[in-house]
C-alpha cells in the first residue's frame, strides 16, 4: 500500500473489534473506594486549575481550532493520574497521565451533534503506546479474561508475538517518577490539525515539556507513601507555579511516522516539535476547601480525546477505539464532559 501523508487507513474489521473492547472494558469496571472509577487512569494524583495561552508567533498554517488566535488564553482544569484501572500505591510502576480540559471553547465539535464547549488534550509520560492497533489491544485484554491465568497468559502472548511492545511496557513501568509536574508528556496517538474535514490540514502529535525537572528521584519508589506523587504536587504548588510548553509535531513521512500504529515513535530529530502554547499551573492550595472541591468535581468529569473541536479530531485506530470505550466508561460512571 502506498501510504499518503495525513491520511487514515481503518481496518475493515475494526468496528467489531471496538464492540468487543467496549464489552471487555466495561465488564472490568468495578467499584473502588465507594464508586465506579474510570476504565483507565482510575487514580488521580492531582486536579488543578491552569491557564493555556497561545503563543504570539504561531505559524499561519497551525492557526486552527484553539490555536487560531495568537495570545488568546483559556482557563483549564488539569487532572494528573496513574494509568492503571486499579487504585494502587504511587510507587508501583505505571504510566502517568496528564488530561487537560480547556473551558469555554467555541467551534464545530469533532463528534457531530455534540457541543462540548471544551477541548481536551490527553497525554502520558511516554512517547508511544505498548499496543500498535485495536486488534492487538483487544487480543491482549481478551486473553486477560482467562480465569486464574489471564495476566500471565497475556504477558506470554505479548512477549512471543510482540516483543518490542514488551520493551515499551518495561520502559513505562520502570520509569522512576518524582513529581507529576516535572514530567514530559506525549499524546502517543495522532490528531488532525487543520480545517474540519479530511483535507487542508495535517496529522500531528503533541507533547508538553516542563520548564523545571530537577527534583532528585527517590531511591526506592516502592518504599514511599502510597500518595507521594500527590504530596509532591501539592508541596510544589503551595509556593511555585508549574509551566509546560505545548508543542505540535507534524507528520512528515507516512511510513516512518504512521497514523495507524501508535507503537512507533515519530522521530523528533526528523520532525522537530514546534511550540504553539504555554500551560501555566499557578500557585494554589490543592488541600484547601476549594482545592478539595475541585478534586471531587474532577472525578465526576469525563476527559476524552473526543471532547474536541473538529480542527483537532483524533486520528488512527487506537483513537477510534478510544471514542467508543471512553463513551461507554463515561456512561457507566455517570460522568459528564464539563464542570
Amino acid at each position: 500500500m502506498n501510504l499518503e501523508l495525513n491520511c487514515e487507513y481503518p481496518d475493515p474489521g475494526e468496528a467489531k473489534l471496538i464492540l468487543e473492547m467496549v464489552t471487555l472494558v466495561t465488564g472490568r469496571m468495578k467499584p473502588q473506594l465507594g464508586r465506579i472509577r474510570r476504565a483507565v487512569h482510575a487514580k488521580a494524583t492531582g486536579c488543578v486549575r491552569g491557564v493555556f495561552t497561545i503563543r504570539d508567533d504561531v505559524a499561519v498554517d497551525f492557526r486552527y481550532g484553539v490555536f487560531h488566535q495568537p495570545k488568546r488564553s483559556f482557563q483549564a482544569i488539569i487532572r494528573f493520574s496513574n494509568s492503571s484501572e486499579m487504585i494502587c500505591p504511587d510507587g508501583k510502576g505505571d504510566a502517568r497521565g496528564m488530561a487537560i480540559k480547556l473551558l469555554d471553547v467555541e467551534g464545530t465539535p469533532a463528534i457531530s451533534g455534540i457541543a462540548p464547549h471544551c477541548q481536551d488534550f490527553l497525554a502520558v509520560n511516554h512517547p508511544v503506546f505498548p499496543f500498535a492497533t485495536p486488534a492487538e489491544y483487544v487480543k491482549f485484554f481478551g486473553i486477560r479474561e482467562t480465569p486464574l491465568l489471564g495476566d500471565p497468559l497475556a504477558g506470554a502472548w505479548l512477549a512471543l508475538f510482540h516483543y518490542q511492545h514488551v520493551k515499551i511496557a518495561r520502559e513505562i513501568l520502570g520509569a522512576i517518577v518524582t513529581n507529576p509536574l516535572e514530567l514530559t508528556y506525549w499524546s502517543g496517538s495522532p490528531y488532525w490539525l487543520g480545517p474540519p474535514g479530511a483535507t487542508g490540514g495535517r496529522a500531528v502529535k503533541f507533547s508538553l515539556v516542563p520548564s523545571f525537572a530537577g527534583t532528585a528521584a527517590p531511591g526506592d519508589p516502592g518504599s514511599m507513601p502510597d500518595d507521594y506523587l500527590s504530596h509532591a504536587l501539592a508541596h510544589q504548588l503551595r509556593t511555585r507555579e508549574a509551566v509546560f510548553e505545548f508543542r505540535v509535531q507534524p507528520q512528515t513521512d507516512p511510513a516512518a511516522m504512521p497514523v495507524e500504529d501508535t507503537s512507533v515513535k515519530w522521530d523528533e530529530e526528523v520532525s522537530k516539535p514546534i511550540p504553539v502554547a504555554t500551560l501555566t499551573i499557578g500557585v494554589q492550595d490543592v488541600n484547601s476547601p476549594e482545592g478539595l472541591a475541585l478534586a471531587e468535581e474532577c472525578e465526576a468529569m469525563a476527559f476524552s480525546p473526543w471532547n474536541s473541536l473538529a480542527e483537532h479530531r483524533p486520528m488512527g485506530g487506537i483513537n477510534r477505539l478510544r471514542r467508543a470505550v471512553y463513551l461507554a466508561s463515561q456512561a457507566k460512571r455517570g460522568a459528564r464532559s464539563l464542570p
